[in-house]
């Protein structure tokens, strides 16, 4: 018997949306004049960065921190015009999406800062289809903390069973199924159609 889900809740980057952080890396490299690798690092693998996405600092303190470290002077709008000109559609998982939302309530779940969060819902009209948006840097925790995802459960009325995940990366596909929230890792537009027709959900 094929299970019946109220929800479907959507990862976002490299889900719905694709990102390259190394163009952003390398256009910092280039002006600088500096090693794009240790511009990535700090971008985007660093503990300042996972604070960001936290909502522990603003946006303001997020650059200042940044530009300080590297030693580097550079007007605050075309840092962030840099730091979020890194992303597009994938319009293959963007129709699915779309699709799916006829027949359901969709969420959105995503490890997030609230730069690339603004930018993504001004650029992109996939986050209008959305009946809940669940950014990091609302709620103060990022996947896999357990309170993400019990955040999650609380906006679809507290049921786990009524929940179908959605995300490329297989860490947390994991730590969600542990959760106890049926889970899909995304690999393609064409395998998850496949996977959501065989569960009866397209």
């Amino acid at each position: 018997m094929k299970k019946k889900y109220g929800v479907i809740v959507f990862d976002l980057g490299n889900t719905l949306i694709r990102f390259d952080h190394n163009i952003a890396a390398r256009k910092i490299a280039t002006l600088f004049r500096y090693d794009s690798k240790k511009i990535y690092d700090l971008f985007f693998d660093s503990e300042i960065t996972r604070e960001f996405e936290k909502g522990m600092i603003s946006a303001g303190e997020f650059y200042k921190s940044i530009t300080h470290l590297l030693r580097i002077k550079i007007p605050y709008n075309d840092f962030v015009s840099i730091w979020n000109d890194i992303f597009w559609e994938d319009e293959k998982a963007c129709r699915i999406a779309r699709k799916l939302k006829k027949r359901y309530k969709l969420f959105l779940l995503s490890n997030i800062n609230r730069l690339h969060f603004e930018h993504i819902r001004e650029k992109f009209d996939i986050i209008k289809i959305f009946d809940e948006l669940i950014p990091s840097f609302m709620i103060g925790a990022v996947k896999p903390d357990k309170r993400i995802f019990a955040d999650m459960v609380k906006r679809s009325s507290g049921d786990k069973a009524q929940l179908l995940y959605i995300d490329d990366r297989e860490d947390l596909i994991k730590e969600a199924i542990a959760f106890g929230i049926d889970s899909i890792r995304y690999e393609g537009a064409d395998k998850l159609r496949k996977i959501l027709e065989d569960k009866g959900v397209l």
